[in-house]
């Protein structure tokens, strides 16, 4: 399965999640992606291990971190190798 490339997220999206969060954007795309996504990731991790990796915590913490800044996730793994996908919530 492909993402179609208008539910991707843009250098301009990785930046609004980079300053939300009040720190300094790269200059480097890869860069910048890498740092946002990080960013992301290590909070929704700790977030479910706050909730003990329920079910109810992973929607709770899915919800507050990610959903409301408008985007949606893909697969995620908090386990080893800490990985996250990320799109563009669908409009009609």
């Amino acid at each position: 399965m492909t993402i179609h490339s208008s539910l991707r997220l843009t250098s301009n999206d990785y930046k609004k999640i980079l300053s939300f969060y009040k720190r300094p954007i790269p200059n480097s795309s890869g860069k910048l992606k890498k740092e946002a996504e990080n960013m992301l990731r290590n909070k929704l991790c700790r977030c479910i291990r706050k909730f003990d990796n329920t079910p109810k915590g992973i929607g709770i913490c899915t919800r507050t971190i990610i959903n409301n800044k408008g985007y949606t996730r893909g697969k995620f793994n908090c386990h080893k190798k800490r990985n996250i996908t990320l799109k563009k919530r669908y409009k009609l």
